[in-house]
């Protein structure tokens, strides 16, 4: 099975359905389809020509992407701690905040200290 039409093809379809000004966009879109598709086979070439084996390239990326992983478990390991510090620092104004006890018996010894 064919997968694509050849131009002289599709150049008569559109002439005999009635859509001649669309021919020369056609052909443009064409041409452009081919500059890429030569980009894209002269880019796989070389890759080929770097004269790295591919079992090297993908030990190179999987080592990438090892040293990827651990510098994302590093920073969400930072960021824990921070929460937890932040977490202990809330946690220590919300008791000094809800034990009073504790402020009357430091502000009296305080008085006390200024009467002797």
């Amino acid at each position: 099975m064919q997968r694509s039409f050849a131009m002289k093809t599709e150049s008569l379809a559109l002439e005999s359905l009635g859509f001649c000004s669309y021919i020369s966009e056609v052909k443009e879109v064409l041409q452009e389809c081919k500059t890429v598709a030569l980009k894209r086979r002269k880019a796989s070439s070389r890759l080929e020509n770097l004269g790295i084996p591919e079992e090297e390239l993908l030990r190179q990326q999987q080592e990438l992407f090892a040293k990827a992983r651990q510098q994302q478990a590093e920073l969400a390991q930072q960021e824990w701690l921070q929460m937890q510090q932040a977490a202990q620092q809330a946690q220590l104004a919300a008791s000094a905040t809800t034990n009073p006890v504790n402020k009357a018996g430091s502000s009296q010894d305080e008085d006390e200290e200024d009467d002797v």
